[in-house]
Formats: C-alpha cells, structure tokens, sequence
C-alpha cells in the first residue's frame, strides 16, 4: 500500500470515529446570546463524561498523528496549500476538542461540516501525489 492510500484509509478511520463519538458521545445545547451576535442561534458543546473524554483523546492523538504527516509532506514538496491545509485543521481540532461555540443546531450538521473540512484535507494532500 502507498503511502497516499495509508493516509486516505487514516482519514477513513478518523472519520468513522468522529461520526460515531459526535453522534454517539456528544451533544448540544442552546445558549441564550444577545442578538446582534448570531441571529440564528448558537450551541455549546455539553460536557463530555469520562469514558467519553478517553475517546476524545484517542481521536484526538490519531487526528495529530495524521495531520503532522500530512503537513510534514505538504511542506517537503513545498505545496501552495499549506495555510488551507492548517485552517481546515484547526477547524476539526475545535469540533474535537469541543472548546467552541457552535452556530449549528444538529450533530449531523455538526459532523457535516466535519466530514467537509475532511474532504478538504484530502483533495489537499493527495495533490502532490497527482
């Protein structure tokens, strides 16, 4: 197996891990803000119990793992897309971590927007391999 094809099966497994934990293991409440912040609403994560802290971590460290790989090629063939590469991973740290507010009223379009900005991560990283 190459490794382009290692990679794309990480983010695979990566993926059905967060679609589990986010449907399975999280969940979202309203919060009451002042209007002119959000007019649609904003959630926050609940607190996560700890058996599901443990599976926080593990995805967590398995989605670091992988994305310090990526990085490390984007940089060795000196990619142009770099900077979307880290935005977009910063944007699945935050669903991870579940340390921000959300501007989404479900999980699945919670875990949408998750499985997009993974989507991203490898249209970006297969490139070099192109």
């Amino acid at each position: 197996m190459g490794v382009l094809a290692n990679i794309n099966q990480s983010f695979d497994e990566i993926e059905e891990q967060l679609k589990y934990f986010i449907h399975n293991n999280s969940s979202i409440e309203y919060v009451e803000m002042p209007i002119e912040y959000v007019s649609s609403g904003t959630y926050a994560w609940v607190r996560l119990k700890q058996n599901e802290l443990y599976m926080q971590n593990s995805i967590l460290s398995a989605y670091l793992n992988l994305i310090t790989l990526c990085d490390l090629i984007l940089r060795n063939v000196k990619s142009p897309n770099i900077e979307e590469f880290a935005k977009s991973t910063e944007l699945v740290l935050s669903y991870i971590g579940q340390n921000t507010l959300l501007f989404f009223e479900s999980l699945e379009k919670v875990f949408a927007d998750i499985k997009e900005e993974l989507d991203v991560q490898r249209g970006i990283i297969a490139q070099p391999y192109q």
